[in-house]
């Protein structure tokens, strides 16, 4: 089901990622008018909890959810404003929780540069889990960031991308730049296609934001890398979901590193 109204479902835990996810999601919903549910989800498995333990979690959840609520409230008081305390794996709940049409949102405290390891991250979880958008927000001021960052990685999720990314660049007054990644022996014929993913995205960008400045960046270096480096410093990276059953996407494959990493908050965007 897809909602007249956007609505951002944020994970809180009372962590500062968690604090930058939910300013985050409240600054997206004041912009769309959109409506907040705080959602603190406590994982009765985590230690094999017994019942005074997951009483103990239970109400140190909701002191967690109270404070989220009364931050929002001085901040961001003219935003609508639910919350839930849950029970069940984190990632799952959530997602289970949210609509296509929704934007789930998390916070991450792992950046860096390609170092992750731990595949159970919180961030991949939920980017795997959830049917529609997801938002990962590091712990990082956003006042001095600039620009939005447009992964480009096949030709039939270019445009999509794109007309996102675009729509975000506009409605922040900020520069577009669509990244796609190629082996270097590719390069040539990457820029020779008339109907190549870059040009696609190109095409849609310019539709969706016509009064931003668009920049097109063909890159030989390991998607991961590429895109990484790109966002460093910049207001969002947009990327798609990764590859399906059907199409090896160089974005797919990366989608883990780049989640991991995120030196910037990174929108994972889905049709």
């Amino acid at each position: 089901m897809t909602r007249s109204t956007p609505r951002y479902l944020v994970g809180v835990d009372g962590s500062a990622p968690s604090g930058a996810a939910l300013d985050w999601a409240a600054r997206h919903a004041r912009r769309d008018g959109g409506v907040l549910e705080l959602v603190h989800v406590v994982d009765p498995e985590a230690g094999m909890m017994g019942i005074d333990m997951l009483d103990e979690a239970e109400r140190a959840g909701e002191q967690v959810i109270a404070a989220a609520s009364a931050h929002l409230q001085q901040r961001f008081p003219e935003v609508p404003m639910t919350s839930e305390l849950l029970s069940g794996v984190p990632a799952w709940t959530i997602a289970e929780r949210a609509d296509d049409g929704d934007t789930v949102v998390v916070g991450t405290g792992k950046t860096g540069y390609v170092s992750g390891r731990v595949l159970g991250s919180r961030s991949v979880q939920f980017a795997l889990a959830a049917k529609g958008t997801v938002a990962v927000v590091p712990d990082a001021d956003p006042r001095f960031r600039d620009g939005v960052v447009a992964g480009i990685d096949r030709a039939e999720t270019a445009a999509l991308i794109a007309c996102r990314a675009a729509r975000e660049a506009a409605e922040r007054g900020m520069r577009l730049t669509l990244i796609h990644a190629v082996p270097a022996d590719a390069v040539q014929a990457a820029r020779s296609r008339v109907d190549g993913p870059l040009v696609l995205a190109a095409e849609a960008a310019r539709s969706a934001g016509d009064q931003i400045e668009i920049r097109s960046r063909i890159s030989t270096r390991p998607p991961a890398e590429a895109l990484l480096d790109a966002s460093r410093g910049s207001a969002l990276l947009v990327v798609g979901p990764g590859s399906t059953a059907t199409h090896r996407s160089p974005l797919g494959s990366t989608l883990h590193a780049v989640l991991l990493n995120a030196n910037a908050p990174v929108l994972v965007v889905r049709g």
